[in-house]
């Protein structure tokens, strides 16, 4: 099935036009338009939690066997090095999944030495010509091949990291092969037949996790106390655990993380789908799981990271969660203007439109559309697909899922594999493979052979497969087949598919007027989130949203319109189903002659049971207006390169903050102690003369331990307003000063620092805070350090010291941030959440202009974190200011926008921008 090429700014505005996004409520008379994803991490999606907290990936632990490995790699090919962490390398965006781990270049690295390499032990003659009588000569390079990397602990690809024989019916003969692959291979390969007679062989489970030694590891350490612990010691069976994943949507991540650990899975949970064009932070959950056991695939996996773990009693479930936090930068931003403009007037036409635009949707909403993500990417949508379920035409769906491009059937009879780097590149490879495997089962009808060749995330066309294979006529069952979650989704299209024609044909008739038999929750549900449909995802999340079970509508009269009580917000579209009512007006009318047509499946909304429970529909309730979850924010950046990353990752973050530990873990061995100079033990506890010649001789050791010591009082102890200082009272006993002296009182006092205005001589402040003057009295009388109405006479507030230290909320930064306020010229990242944006230094009472500081520069990295700004209520007098932009980048030709807002669980993302972007000559927007 060939893909639909949405990024493209005419193909996309065809396949809203077929889907019913039409209308727009947002009037933006400065229209401007960007490209959406030039890379995947330039689309950042943030779970929310049930408590509105934004879900981070804080940190995460590696494997320290694996990251050997990974460090050796990195030193052997240090043009690919950037990848294994970041998983971006330009515009591989982390997509090659573990594939260049085990390819080196020809020229990687000449000079310098070769990572060392275990010692293999070989196969022999005889041992070769067995397997090659048993399992042929293709099956025993395989495994021998197989067995190769294993002994060399390579990061083997998940593909090729089984070898599945052809079926063997004497089970008698199975033992045999079970025998001889692990004495030849030493038990280093297992191998596990099913009931057909197929038997998978794949690495030993203590090999491929690298987990058999502990090795006095500090993670391995934590691990064995766990082991020791029962689940309800450590706070329940379910282990929930921070994801963050590039190019991966959540069932994808699952699956993954199943096959890795060899379970079930259904053994895991999560709260929402996230899309897979994207890097998204999300919790999962996984039954009867320890931490230990997941740490090392941090180390296998480049673009999928694991961490905050924590025990619950409970499991996570969908709809557990409270939206989405979105950070997305749009690049290639231009106004809609015919005529040439400056790099200056194309920056303040674009904010000028941006903060109209995000203030509007602000205050009046955006149509709750269901975004292209819903719809599948390829060419026959997935509301197609359940339009043809609901009418039993099953054999036709199978045909429309196994469908193939016709330029792919030329392409594999040519011989032409898709070539390339970079995500693009991968997913057509993996295109190239499903046709090249569909392909094979329309000629052959050899399902195993076919399986092999099918890339493992194309679960759905495996399944049918698989089961045709079995029951070449049933259609239905192969249907059956299919996760559930995944076949419903075929038929939630369709239910999506007529509520999106319906809102648009509401809005064009009534816009923002709420009018009889519009339909609103009744009393007591109101806000919550209604609709039982996935975030902005592709694929459907198979569950309802807390609260909207039983969820009832009611239609409005004359009355409760004249009242005034209810406002476009309340008003609510359902999807077609049998537990629903529809409006009491026109638009109600408008369900039946539309699903009517021949074109939309000639079903009635009011006729949606079927025999087969599963296909059977209830229907669900959505607002037709959305609405932000807390006061969106933007910035705008200058830039030359679409493959810069705008915006850091969590796992930049957490690169970074990694990093950052190991730089100061580096200064605080620099500055430890002196060693002792003596060769003698560490002093024990003798004597008051042993202890005071210990101490003689090692007087710089002793002196290290006490500044040691004072350094560590200082940092832990709290901030203060100024600096303490200590005043001792002290009484001799004799004149003669023979005789020792008593301490009277000891006196404790803060002072704090004051700058004076230049108008003050510098060499009239006081010392100490309490000392003599060191000029006659005259001259400061002269020029007192007051207030007063004149600005050129009065000094500035007194400024208090810098604090030492202030709470890390997110523990990214080591626990302590320094504090925002300390005077230094640059900010780094542990002072990134402690202040966003520069203080604006005021001039004098009289002065009726402001002078506002350059944004202080705060790197994560390589990146530069933008400044956020709150979109103002007048943009044309906005206090937003980016001309800074202009002078930090004046060699950059091209715009950038990134947003960050908040929206409800199964509300669209790219619905929102469609609305920010929009124009009132749509025509014009989608012929540039």
């Amino acid at each position: 099935m060939a893909r639909r090429e949405g990024h493209l700014p005419a193909v996309r505005a065809a396949s809203e036009r077929s889907l019913g996004i039409t209308q727009r409520c947002t009037p933006i008379f400065f229209a401007w338009i960007g490209d959406i994803r030039k890379r995947y991490t330039d689309f950042l999606v943030y779970e929310i939690g049930k408590d509105g907290v934004v879900i981070h990936l804080r940190d995460f632990e590696v494997d320290e066997e694996q990251e050997k490995l990974a460090q050796q790699f990195r030193l052997s090919n240090p043009r690919n090095a950037t990848s294994v962490h970041t998983g971006r390398n330009g515009a591989n965006n982390g997509a090659n999944n573990g594939r260049n781990l085990i390819t080196a270049g020809p020229n990687s690295n000449r000079n310098l030495p070769a990572a060392p390499q275990p010692e293999l032990k070989t196969v022999s003659i005889a041992d070769r010509e067995a397997l090659e009588a048993l399992l042929g000569k293709t099956t025993a390079m395989k495994l021998i091949q197989l067995d190769e990397n294993i002994q060399g602990k390579k990061n083997i690809p998940i593909d090729s990291r089984s070898v599945v024989f052809d079926p063997i019916n004497d089970r008698s003969q199975r033992v045999v092969v079970h025998q001889e692959i692990r004495r030849v291979f030493e038990s280093r390969i297992e191998t596990v037949a099913n009931s057909t007679g197929v038997i998978t062989a794949m690495p030993s489970k203590p090999t491929v996790n690298s987990r058999q030694q502990n090795q006095g590891q500090g993670s391995r350490r934590n691990g064995n106390r766990e082991q020791n612990k029962s689940f309800g010691q450590l706070g329940g069976e379910y282990l929930h655990f921070t994801v963050y994943k590039e190019n991966k949507d959540t069932m994808d991540a699952v699956n993954t993380l199943a096959r890795l650990l060899k379970i079930k899975a259904t053994n895991f949970g999560f709260a929402g789908t996230k899309d897979r064009r994207a890097g998204t932070t999300q919790r999962i959950s996984v039954f009867r799981q320890r931490a230990n056991n997941l740490i090392w695939i941090n180390s296998r996996l480049p673009n999928l990271k694991v961490g905050d773990f924590k025990y619950c009693k409970a499991p996570l479930q969908l709809g557990q969660h409270g939206g989405n936090e979105f950070i997305i930068t749009l690049k290639n931003c231009q106004p809609l203007n015919p005529r040439p403009m400056t790099m200056a007037d194309q920056l303040k036409m674009i904010q000028s439109s941006l903060e109209t635009g995000l203030a509007y949707l602000q205050h009046r909403g955006y149509l709750n559309y269901f975004g292209l993500q819903r719809f599948g990417t390829y060419s026959i949508g997935t509301h197609l697909l359940g339009m043809k379920i609901l009418k039993d035409q099953f054999e036709s769906v199978i045909s429309d899922i196994l469908h193939v491009d016709e330029q792919y059937v030329v392409d594999i009879l040519e011989h032409k594999v898709p070539q390339g780097n970079g995500p693009a590149a991968e997913s057509n490879r993996d295109d190239f493979e499903r046709a090249r495997a569909i392909t094979a089962w329309n000629m052959t009808k050899n399902a195993q052979k076919a399986l092999e060749m099918l890339p493992k995330r194309f679960s759905s066309e495996a399944a049918i497969i698989q089961h045709l294979g079995k029951n070449p006529n049933d259609f239905m069952g192969a249907i059956l087949s299919i996760t559930r979650g995944m076949r419903m989704m075929y038929i939630h299209a369709y239910q999506s598919y007529v509520w999106n024609h319906v809102a648009s044909e509401r809005w064009s008739k009534y816009g923002n007027k709420v009018v009889v038999g519009d339909l609103v929750m009744v009393d007591g549900q109101d806000g919550k989130e209604l609709s039982n449909f996935a975030d902005d995802v592709e694929l459907y999340q198979d569950s309802t949203e807390e609260g909207s079970f039983y969820a009832q509508a009611k239609p409005l009269t004359a009355e409760d319109v004249a009242s005034g009580k209810y406002t476009i917000f309340d008003v609510v579209l359902p999807t077609p189903g049998y537990d629903v009512v529809y409006p009491q007006n026109d638009i109600g009318e408008f369900y039946v002659t539309f699903m009517g047509m021949e074109q939309n499946g000639a079903l009635s909304p009011y006729d949606m049971r079927r025999k087969k429970k599963d296909f059977s529909l209830s229907g669900s309730y959505r607002h037709l207006l959305g609405r932000f979850i807390s006061e969106p924010e933007f910035a705008i950046r200058l830039y030359s390169d679409d493959t810069e990353q705008m915006y850091p990752t969590d796992l930049d973050f957490c690169m970074h903050n990694k990093a950052m530990k190991r730089s100061q873990a580096n200064q605080r061995s620099s500055a430890s102690p002196a060693p002792r100079l003596s060769a003698s033990p560490a002093p024990k506890a003798t004597p008051t003369a042993s202890r005071w010649a210990d101490f003689s001789k090692n007087a710089s050791y002793y002196d290290g331990l006490m500044d040691e010591s004072r350094r560590r009082r200082a940092t832990q102890s709290p901030p203060t307003d100024g600096t303490i200082t200590m005043r001792d009272t002290w009484a001799q006993t004799g004149l003669d000063a023979s005789s020792k002296r008593v301490k009277l009182a000891r006196h404790q006092e803060t002072v704090k620092e004051t700058v004076e205005t230049a108008e003050t001589d510098s060499i009239g402040a006081n010392v100490g805070g309490g000392g003599a003057p060191l000029v006659s009295p005259t001259k400061v009388a002269a020029k007192p350090a007051s207030t007063s109405a004149s600005p050129e006479k009065r000094s500035t507030p007194e400024r208090d010291v810098p604090k030492v230290s202030v709470e890390d909320p997110h523990g990214w930064y080591g626990g302590l941030v320094p504090s925002a306020q300390a005077p230094t010229p640059t900010k780094s990242i542990c002072e990134l959440k402690a202040s966003r944006h520069a203080p604006s230094a005021a001039k004098g009472p009289d002065d009726k202009t402001k002078v506002k500081e350059t944004p202080v520069v705060t790197k994560i990295g390589k990146i530069v974190l933008p400044t956020f700004c709150k979109p103002s209520e007048n943009p044309i007098h906005s206090s937003n200011d980016f001309s800074h932009e202009l002078i930090n980048n004046p060699s950059a030709k091209k715009i950038a926008v990134i947003l960050k807002f908040q929206l409800k669980t199964s509300n669209y993302a790219t619905v929102v921008l469609r609305e920010l972007m929009g124009t009132t000559t749509e025509d014009q927007m989608r012929a540039i």
